[in-house]
């Protein structure tokens, strides 16, 4: 705490995974949000960093002012609050940054009220995913992942049935982040409302397997299994150089390559950081090619436990896995 303040920092996350569409989410180390809160005499809120000229700062429209009305509603505690959002995580670039907002706003209230923890690790979740709610649509993958680390498989919603396991740093993650905002509202549209059964049948059996990859860290087996065949065909002709990346991806040594969340950041697996390192390079070169900057990242899963202690709370439906 400094100065009154209590701080939320909440990571990337990785959506889908490949084959797991609103199913997987991972949560990666590198750029975050941070949401700190205060005691105050009315609501404010103020938002900087990364793309903060395009974000609303009116509380009630802001993800992070979101969550913290929903928290307030099922906690009783309605102390007015000073909220300032800092941007890590680039909007629109399929990295979670609405979910890491929310995520964030979520450990804030917890860390200024910790009389809230009797909520237990779902009524956060859900929480979080009303501020998720306004700006892509109720879906759980993003805000699990950053509240919980490490992979994140939702089984269900209503209930909350959901899986989360430690990645081994055996598996590298190789990302691209092209300079292309592809917004989740705008990519949920273009999604097929029916699939071939050859279709879904394959993507059943890549998603499990990839989690059962992911969960022993088998960098090979994982990248072998991120082939998705329902989003992916969907949205890949709206990012410019997607085709390029991959291949210049698969030609570095990644395992396996995918659109993270709805794009337009991609990445792909690979067994040890300086393969990793040499498929980023190479995605990248890919995109300047085409005339598009794209910054690389070498990273792997955050395994921390945001909402730590309180995860204990959450009953049987719930469980984390050590790998």
């Amino acid at each position: 705490m400094r100065n009154g303040w209590v701080w939320g920092r909440a990571p990337a996350t990785i959506a889908n995974v490949g084959p797991g569409f609103d199913v997987f989410a991972l949560a990666i180390h590198g750029p975050r949000d941070e949401v700190a809160i205060r005691p105050a005499d009315k609501d404010s809120l103020a938002v900087e960093g990364v793309g903060a000229a395009g974000l609303p700062t009116k509380f009630s429209e802001n993800t992070a002012g979101i969550v913290i009305d929903a928290l307030r509603a099922a906690t009783g505690i309605f102390q007015p609050l000073q909220v300032r959002v800092r941007k890590g995580v680039p909007p629109s670039r399929g990295l979670g940054s609405s979910a890491a907002s929310c995520a964030g706003a979520a450990l804030a209230y917890l860390k200024a009220f910790p009389s809230s923890s009797s909520l237990g690790a779902e009524g956060f979740i859900h929480a979080a995913v009303a501020g998720e709610a306004a700006v892509s649509g109720r879906h759980y993958d993003n805000v699990a992942a950053a509240l919980l680390g490490g992979f994140v498989t939702v089984a269900s919603t209503q209930p909350l049935i959901l899986q989360r396991v430690t990645v081994s740093s055996r598996v590298a993650l190789a990302i691209a982040i092209p300079d292309i905002l592809l917004k989740t509202a705008d990519m949920r549209r273009v999604l097929p409302d029916l699939v071939p059964l050859r279709d879904a049948v394959g993507n059943i059996g890549r998603a499990a397997t990839l989690a059962l990859a992911l969960s022993r860290g088998d960098a090979s087996l994982a990248g072998r299994c991120l082939e998705d065949r329902i989003a992916e065909p969907a949205r890949a002709s709206f990012l410019s150089g997607f085709a390029e990346a991959k291949a210049a991806a698969l030609g570095a040594g990644a395992t396996g390559f995918a659109i993270s969340g709805s794009g337009s950041t991609v990445f792909g697996f690979a067994p040890n950081q300086a393969i990793a390192g040499s498929a980023a390079n190479a995605m990248c070169g890919a995109f300047k090619a085409l005339g598009t900057h794209a910054t690389p990242l070498v990273t792997t899963a955050d395994n921390s436990v945001p909402l730590g202690a309180v995860v204990s709370k959450a009953g049987p439906r719930f469980s984390i896995v050590a790998a």
